[in-house]
C-alpha cells in the first residue's frame, strides 16, 4: 500500500475474476486500482493494461523489438497515480478518479485513430480502394506506425510521397508525434498519457523537434492540445 497524504492507492491485479486475460506472451488477472480514504474506497481499471490488450499493441511491440511486462504498466499506473495525489484539489477519491479519466488518455492512440481515418480518405480520393477497404476492415489491429513501414514497401516511391505530403497539409500531426515519441520520450509502454505532454519541458521540445524535423506541418502542437478539451475522449471504467 502507497500512501499519500490522506489518500492512499493499490494497482493491483484483481484475483476476484474468475477468467485470465492473454496480456501478449502469458495469461494474467485484469489489473485495478484501488483508491482510499478514510471509509471512502473506489475502485477503476487500469486504463493503460486495458488500452494494451488491443491488437496493435502486439504489433507494435515485435515490430520494434520493445518487451513490455506486466511490471512496466504497473510502474506507469503507480506514476501516474503519485502525480495524481501530489496536484492541488486531489482531496478525495472522486476528486483523483475524476482527474484520472481526463490525464490517462493516450495522444498516440488519438492521433492514429484520426490518421487511419485521413488515410481511409487519401487512398480514396487516389482511386486506391483496396488500400482503404483494409483500414476500414482490419486497420484497428495495426497501428499507423506499423502501416506506414509496410506502405512504404508497397507503395510506388511518388505514391507514398503524395501521402506524406497529404498528411502534413491534411492529417493530423501523428508522423512527428510518433517520431518524437521514439526518440525522445523514454517510456518503457508506448503510450503518451496527456499528463507528461502537458510538462512544459515535454511540449516545448516536441515543438522545436517539430520544427526541426517536420517543418512541413503547421503547427503541430496547436492540434495537439485542441485534443485535450475534447471531454468525449475522457475514460468511463
Amino acid at each position: 500500500m502507497i500512501k499519500t497524504k490522506k489518500i492512499t492507492y493499490k494497482v493491483f491485479l484483481f484475483e476476484r475474476v474468475k477468467k485470465k486475460v492473454q496480456f501478449f506472451d502469458r495469461e494474467i488477472y485484469p489489473l485495478q486500482i484501488r483508491i482510499t480514504a478514510g471509509t471512502r474506497t473506489l475502485y477503476m481499471k487500469s486504463y493503460f493494461f486495458n488500452l494494451l490488450l488491443q491488437n496493435r499493441y502486439q504489433r507494435v511491440t515485435v515490430g520494434n523489438n520493445q518487451s513490455i511486462s506486466i511490471g512496466d504498466v504497473i510502474a506507469f499506473e503507480q506514476k501516474l497515480m503519485d502525480y495524481l495525489l501530489s496536484t492541488e484539489g486531489n482531496i478525495s477519491p472522486d476528486s483523483v478518479r475524476q482527474q484520472y479519466r481526463s490525464l490517462c488518455r493516450d495522444l498516440l492512440q488519438q492521433l492514429d485513430d484520426a490518421f487511419k481515418t485521413f488515410m481511409i480518405d487519401f487512398f480514396i480520393d487516389s482511386n486506391l480502394p483496396a488500400y482503404a477497404l483494409f483500414l476500414t476492415n482490419d486497420g484497428c489491429n495495426y497501428s499507423s506506425e506499423f502501416i506506414l513501414k509496410n506502405l512504404e514497401q508497397s507503395l510506388q516511391p511518388g505514391m507514398y510521397d503524395q501521402l506524406l505530403q497529404s498528411a502534413a497539409e491534411k492529417g493530423p500531426p501523428y508522423i512527428p508525434l510518433i517520431k518524437f515519441f521514439r526518440e525522445k520520450i523514454n517510456a518503457p509502454i508506448p503510450v503518451l498519457p496527456v499528463y507528461i505532454w502537458q510538462q512544459e519541458a515535454v511540449s516545448r521540445t516536441f515543438r522545436l523537434f517539430a520544427q526541426t524535423k517536420f517543418p512541413e506541418y503547421s503547427r503541430p502542437a496547436d492540434y495537439i492540445n485542441n485534443l485535450l478539451t475534447d471531454k468525449s475522449t475522457e475514460v468511463y471504467y
